[in-house]
């Protein structure tokens, strides 16, 4: 078996890579968002339209009042919106995520097993009560992050309309840089959204791995990067703190640490510790369950040291 499991567990490695960066890449949820966020903005250029109409009449201090004042409630709304939205898609996402993962944790002890392996987080009430862990910290973090962007948004538009006042441009002029700020800005929104997603996919994880380690004492939390078992990695875009943290493991509800003095990573990372991934922006890494007798290759940091733990053969 021992020249099985790490294969399987190689595969289930892939598959899950394959669903964050689905993940990652939006697809059909991310557009939808976007959807909000042009018609909000497209909403509100109406409405700036609306307001000093669309002329050749030079743009004027009291218009600029007016617009900034429909500028910033407008994004309060827009903010708001996209909260609750990225919510529902969170819940989504940490739903689908559990389903997923208790049928690879079934797939790795059947390996093992002869008889058929029960997964005691599949019960109704422990699978809902896994969903509630992190519930109210990721409405939380969607208010927050998106009553940032807002405000953030509200600035750059605020300085466009400054700029716009200075070298008197008309009113029409002023309406086209005000909604190309807005343009220009939807990738900040975009990456919030992706990394936010990633935070539901492992917290998920991290909550049913220590639900599922009050019956597997021996089960752990294994950071994930997007590297093969041997430590190569999958494609070029693997930085070197992805493969600093590949491998690393942790016993549920602990902590990963960046090892102090890792080759080539940058020293706001050196040291830090995180419960689960994502550890930054667009990070591709992902949280899995481990147990011994899976043989799968694995490793703790001890005194800014990585010592490989033996997996069971």
């Amino acid at each position: 078996m021992a020249t099985v499991a790490p294969k399987g567990f190689q595969l289930v490695s892939k598959v899950h890579l394959r669903e964050l960066e689905r993940l990652a890449e939006g697809g059909a949820p991310l557009r939808s968002l976007k959807k909000i966020y042009r018609d909000a903005q497209t909403d509100l250029e109406r409405k700036l339209a609306q307001t000093a109409g669309r002329s050749r009449v030079t743009f004027t201090v009291q218009q600029q009042r007016a617009f900034l004042a429909q500028v910033k409630q407008a994004q309060i709304a827009l903010a708001q919106l996209m909260a609750g939205q990225s919510a529902q898609l969170s819940s989504q996402t940490s739903r689908n995520t559990l389903k997923q993962l208790i049928r690879k944790i079934k797939r790795m002890e059947s390996k093992f097993s002869q008889a058929e392996v029960i997964i005691p987080i599949e019960e109704a009430s422990r699978f809902e009560g896994i969903l509630d862990v992190n519930r109210t910290s990721m409405l939380k973090m969607h208010a927050s992050s998106m009553s940032r962007y807002g405000t953030s948004l509200v600035r750059k538009m605020e300085r466009s309309l400054s700029q716009s006042l200075i070298q008197g441009v008309s009113t029409s002029d002023a309406i086209d840089a005000v909604m190309e700020a807005a343009d220009l800005e939807w990738w900040q929104a975009e990456r919030i959204v992706r990394t936010e997603q990633a935070w539901a996919y492992n917290a998920t994880h991290a909550a049913a791995v220590a639900e599922q380690a009050k019956e597997f004492p021996d089960m752990m939390m294994r950071w994930t990067e997007h590297v093969s078992n041997s430590g190569r990695p999958l494609d070029d875009r693997v930085g070197a703190d992805s493969l600093a943290m590949h491998g690393q493991l942790a016993p549920p509800g602990g902590v990963f640490t960046m090892p102090p003095n890792a080759p080539d990573v940058h020293s706001s990372l050196q040291g830090r510790s995180w419960a689960h991934p994502p550890n930054r922006p667009n990070d591709r890494s992902v949280l899995q369950p481990w147990r011994p007798h899976w043989g799968v290759p694995g490793w703790v940091l001890r005194n800014g040291r990585k010592v490989p733990l033996r997996a069971a053969t």
